[in-house]
């Protein structure tokens, strides 16, 4: 049975979070400190370091929770049974989720938090592929599961932050369109 949290501390993360994810889309995340994110938050310090270690931990909680959130609302449309289509799919809810995400995703590139960002992103993903994979007809997609869903999770997440960096040369419907013609070519 799950634990249930308390709502004291359902508050304190949520407002945390909400905090930092304003400021991120203000200014770099090097430069926002943990007093002033708990002076954002209406939240002690010693309140903060009660929840997180540091603000990177706050910063992989934030993500986690946007992600999830995001899964939440919009499931991965594409055919399970069709690897293209499934493929486009996941790749098509990563940019929405970039998308939605816009200003601290660009904060989190200018900073060198996209490290973090990246593996988290990457690890669902990941996760996600390798299901998938498990469940494949074919044999020697279900031997290699691990590998295949590591290539495919970080080549989506690579082409994520490449778009992201493209400065809106490339519109998202181009994206989507580009990347559905490459992954039929594979």
């Amino acid at each position: 049975m799950e634990k249930k949290l308390d709502l004291r501390v359902i508050k304190t993360r949520n407002a945390l979070t909400k905090s930092l994810y304003d400021l991120m889309c203000e200014k770099n995340f090097g430069d926002i400190t943990v007093t002033e994110l708990c002076e954002r938050a209406l939240v002690r310090k010693a309140t903060f370091y009660k929840h997180f270690g540091d603000k990177s931990e706050l910063l992989i909680y934030m993500i986690r929770e946007l992600q999830s959130s995001s899964l939440e609302s919009g499931q991965i449309v594409g055919d399970p049974d069709n690897p293209i289509s499934y493929y486009v799919g996941v790749f098509a809810y990563f940019i929405n989720f970039i998308d939605e995400n816009r200003p601290f995703i660009d904060s989190v590139l200018k900073s060198g938090s996209i490290f973090y960002v990246r593996d988290i992103l990457e690890e669902q993903i990941r996760l996600d592929i390798d299901d998938r994979l498990k469940r494949e007809a074919r044999q020697d997609l279900r031997d290699s599961h691990s590998m295949l869903s590591s290539i495919y999770a970080g080549a989506i997440v690579s082409c994520g932050v490449w778009w992201v960096g493209d400065g809106g040369k490339t519109s998202k419907k181009q994206l989507l369109e580009q990347f559905a013609r490459f992954t039929e070519k594979m």
